[in-house]
């Protein structure tokens, strides 16, 4: 018999061995929570490095790592607002007020009204 496999009294103890050979592989994995180096992906590997990284840190350089990626993300933000405002759906005036000119009810005194509105929103003019 092992001396250490045996109790305090000298006898053989395999409680142990029992104990974890009745524990689950999921449960024991959920245990564990950690994941062999050679079993992991290359993404995982990065977002490993970066966790190490930012445990490493110091409380500042946390603090400044933070604020560094909220401000990125602001002007990121902002960038792409500007870019979809560029990009949006072209209006063409005069295709509109032909459109509306089809509608059966509106005369040609409507029309005019209806494109002198037009006009004075696409210029700018916002007395109107």
């Amino acid at each position: 018999m092992d001396r250490w496999n045996r109790n305090k009294e000298g006898y053989a103890d395999s409680t142990a061995g029992i104990a974890i050979q009745r524990v689950s592989k999921e449960e024991r994995k959920i245990a564990m929570g950690k994941k062999r180096n050679c079993r992991r992906t290359t993404d995982e590997n990065i977002i490993h490095e970066k966790a190490v990284k930012m445990r490493k840190m110091t409380d500042e350089q946390l603090v400044h790592y933070v604020e560094d990626r909220v401000e990125k993300a602001r002007s990121e933000g902002f960038n792409r607002g500007k870019e979809q405002k560029k990009e949006g759906p072209q209006f063409s005036a005069v295709e509109f007020v032909e459109e509306i000119g089809r509608i059966k009810g509106i005369g040609t005194a409507t029309m005019s009204k209806i494109r002198e509105l037009l006009d004075k929103r696409l210029e700018g003019d916002a007395d109107a």
